[in-house]
C-alpha cells in the first residue's frame, strides 16, 4: 500500500514538472507603417495589427499622424 502511495505521488510529480512552464523571456517587436495618405496609413497599420493579433500576439497599434512629409505610424507587438 504504501508503495503505491509512493509510485502515484512520484507520478503526480512528474506530470507537474512536464506540465510546468518554461520561463521564458517575452520578445518585443515593433514596425513603423507609412503611407502617402492618413486612410493609407491607417489601413496598412491596422491589417498589419489584425494580423498578428491572428498570429496570438499582443498587439498596440498607434494611429498615423503627419511628419517629415509623409503619414506614419507604429505597430508594437509582443509574445
Amino acid at each position: 500500500m504504501v508503495k503505491k502511495l509512493f509510485t502515484s505521488a512520484a507520478l503526480v510529480a512528474a506530470a507537474l514538472a512536464v506540465a510546468a512552464p518554461a520561463h521564458a523571456e517575452t520578445s518585443y517587436y515593433q514596425q513603423l507603417v507609412t503611407g502617402p495618405t492618413k486612410a493609407q496609413c491607417e489601413a496598412t497599420g491596422s491589417q498589419l495589427a489584425q494580423q498578428k493579433r491572428a498570429e496570438g500576439y499582443l498587439v498596440t497599434w498607434i494611429g498615423c499622424g503627419y511628419q517629415n512629409f509623409q503619414y506614419s505610424g507604429l505597430v508594437s507587438w509582443s509574445d
